[in-house]
């Protein structure tokens, strides 16, 4: 095996080598100084040789020009570069780019629909091209395309119905954010029920990051709530009135007993949530 690899490494440097381009292994650049009959300009390089500069650049340029000016296009490429009677002309160009649709499925005890979620935004790139000219003719042309800002995708959720028995997975739960609240009815079946004294944060409680990890690890988010590990083993899945289903996956100094205390979003939602008492679902 390692003789192939060496065989294979060794016919990729002859083939770079051949065409002028980078040595497979080497990271390094450097920068040639190209002055033009209107302008000048830095390209950095990676290519060992001035072909692989020239096809770097979209450059075609005649035999008898080469000549003329003694160029070695197998040489290494030097750090100033003069091309008389040589000229360029830049046009660049924003485009917007679409934004993506993703689909995300929902389970809902309500009617099925589609709704979009997240209506995304728009990203965009910069084309830039370099048309060369030797004495008026054409003599290679250059095109790149950046991406200056990422599109945001749209998210569609498909609701599908589900049976009044159905109870979402630990998974589910702190996939379907706050959708949980709105799409399911107290469950059915559960352990036992219990009214208790309910509480709001967010996940920058006490200067921590945005979801931070709690004391299961899972990431701080709606859907995650804090219990006395006493009353609701860690772990464990409840659905809390006017909250929806959650998972109890973090604890606090001040959760004794029957207190439970929810996790959101931001500092607003947990100004509008308050202190109140809340009949919560602990399940199997």
């Amino acid at each position: 095996m390692r003789r192939v690899f060496l065989a294979l490494t060794a016919f990729a440097i002859s083939l770079a080598a051949i065409l002028g381009l980078a040595h497979p292994l080497a990271l390094a650049q450097a920068e040639i100084t190209f002055q033009l009959e209107n302008d000048t300009f830095a390209h950095p390089t990676s290519a060992v040789t001035l072909r692989g500069v020239f096809a770097e650049l979209g450059l075609a340029l005649p035999d008898k020009y080469i000549a003329e000016l003694h160029l070695n296009l197998n040489a290494r490429p030097p750090e100033l570069l003069r091309l008389p009677r040589l000229a360029v002309a830049r046009v660049e160009q924003r485009e917007a780019i679409s934004p993506p649709i993703k689909y995300i499925t929902v389970p809902t005890q309500g009617l099925p629909r589609l709704k979009i979620e997240k209506p995304g935004a728009p990203g965009e790139k910069l084309i830039t091209a370099a048309f060369f000219f030797l004495a008026g003719e054409p003599a290679g042309e250059r095109h790149r395309a950046e991406v200056i800002r990422e599109p945001k995708p749209r998210v569609v959720a498909v609701y599908t119905m589900v049976e009044e028995s159905y109870t979402p997975s630990v998974e589910e739960i702190l996939r379907l954010d706050m959708l949980s609240a709105r799409e399911f009815k107290p469950p059915a079946r559960y352990k036992r029920r219990v009214v208790m004294e309910a509480t709001a944060f967010d996940p920058t409680v006490g200067g921590s990051d945005p979801g931070a990890c709690t004391a299961t690890g899972l990431r701080a988010q709606y859907g995650i709530v804090a219990v006395d590990p006493d009353v609701i083993p860690l772990g464990t899945r409840v659905y809390v009135e006017g909250y929806g289903y959650a998972v109890a996956g973090d604890v606090g100094g001040a959760i004794k007993g029957n207190k439970i205390d929810l996790c959101f979003a931001t500092i607003k939602e947990c100004y509008e949530f308050g202190r109140r008492s809340v009949v919560v679902y602990i399940l199997e």
